[in-house]
């Protein structure tokens, strides 16, 4: 029949981790305060749980190899001794402390006294820290079943060298001191409080271990990266970050893939909008190309008509657009123009009727001027075209 092992869950102070430890041989319930043999000694804790379970069986140690007559064992020693490490390790079970009674009214007398003497070292030493100025914060004294141990715990970003600070407190408190620095979400968890959603801080209530949170974890949750929503009282990141972490991480997964075939869609419809579009300018392009191809042909065929219809070999009459005829201007307004004084009116004389001498001079003088103003054209020098010979006595 196979050996039952029964394992208690206790708890030495109401907002701390649960340890096992053995109650294999006693009757317990949940509740009962009891004393166990902690790592400082005789401890008093109260049972939060009760779990049975059956023994690990005993692994039997391997037979040895049988050897022909004359046949020599190689050993290796380096390999013997792994090998006997890991048998070892196997074979031995993890021991469990375990527990040694139920606790009685002389424990509970003596536990309400060591709260007393708790709270006396701790304003002791909260003296003693602030008149050395030592850079640590005290947060909580704890006293051993027996009152031989006193354990400090304190918070520091720095190392502190608390010797003299020890000496003081064993001569002033007559107990063993034993310091420990912790941080701050063990600060949270002792001194306790309320979270930003209204309830007990995870740490001081239920929480066993501390798990490792990231940032990692609230941009997967998507939620504001403000550092004051998204941490908590002992300022680093809220615990409960990691609660809900790995069922979004399984739809973030899901999610993206239904986000990929959207894309896709999206794309695909992109793609044959653009399409379209071109084909449709393409058609509109080509129609635009005939419509100038055949308004182009109709030009030549109106070319090659009129060519035809006209006379062949001459080209159409290109004819100048007609100067503007210039009014004459009277003869006062011209001599006006160029300065000259413009001749008094006479009175109208009787026309005589012309001779034909003074036609015949009329006719010379015109012939005269002409031949002036040719020769003026011309560069020959002004005057008659007679040559000047020497005065004769019937020259003027």
């Amino acid at each position: 029949m196979d050996k039952i092992i029964k394992t208690a869950g206790v708890r030495f102070r109401e907002n701390w981790k649960v340890y096992d430890f053995d109650a294999t041989d006693m009757e317990l319930a949940v509740g009962d305060r009891v004393i166990v043999d902690s790592e400082r000694g005789p401890g008093f804790a109260h049972v939060v749980r009760i779990k049975k379970s059956p023994a690990p069986p005993v692994l039997e140690p391997p037979p040895a190899p049988v050897l022909a007559p004359g046949e020599l064992e190689v050993i290796d020693e380096a390999e013997e001794k792994a090998s006997g490490a890991a048998v070892a390790q196997e074979q031995t079970p993890k021991v469990m402390r375990k527990i040694l009674r139920k606790a009685t009214e002389e424990d509970f007398a003596r536990e309400a006294k060591n709260r007393e003497s708790e709270a006396g070292a701790f304003a002791v030493a909260q003296e003693m820290i602030t008149e050395r100025e030592l850079p640590m914060k005290l947060i909580r004294v704890e006293y051993s079943l027996d009152a031989s141990r006193a354990v400090f715990f304190f918070f520091s970003e720095t190392r502190v060298d608390f010797r003299d600070l020890v000496k003081d407190l064993a001569y002033k408190l007559k107990a063993r001191i034993e310091m420990r620095q912790i941080g701050v979400r063990d600060v949270a968890r002792m001194i306790g409080g309320f979270g930003p959603c209204g309830r007990e801080l995870c740490c001081s209530s239920f929480l066993k271990n501390f798990e490792p949170v990231s940032i990692r974890m609230a941009k997967k949750q998507e939620m504001v990266l403000n550092p004051a929503k998204i941490s908590g009282v002992c300022g680093r990141l809220l615990c409960c970050l990691s609660y809900e972490y790995e069922m979004y991480d399984e739809n973030k997964k899901d999610l993206a893939g239904m986000r990929e075939a959207v894309v896709k869609d999206k794309r695909d419809e992109e793609d044959r909008r653009i399409a379209e579009e071109r084909l449709v300018a393409d058609e509109r392009r080509l129609a635009e190309e005939k419509r100038r191809q055949e308004e182009r042909g109709r030009q030549e065929q109106q070319r090659d008509k009129q060519k035809q219809g006209g006379k062949p070999g001459n080209r159409p009459d290109r004819r100048r657009d007609p100067q503007p005829v210039r009014k004459a201007q009277p003869q006062a307004e011209q001599q006006r123009a160029r300065g000259q004084r413009p001749p008094e009116k006479q009175p109208p004389q009787e026309q005589k009727a012309p001779q034909p001498q003074q036609e015949g001079e009329k006719s010379a003088k015109k012939g005269k001027r002409r031949r002036f103003w040719r020769n003026k054209k011309k560069g020959q020098p002004q005057g008659d075209n007679k040559p000047q010979g020497p005065a004769g006595p019937g020259t003027k």
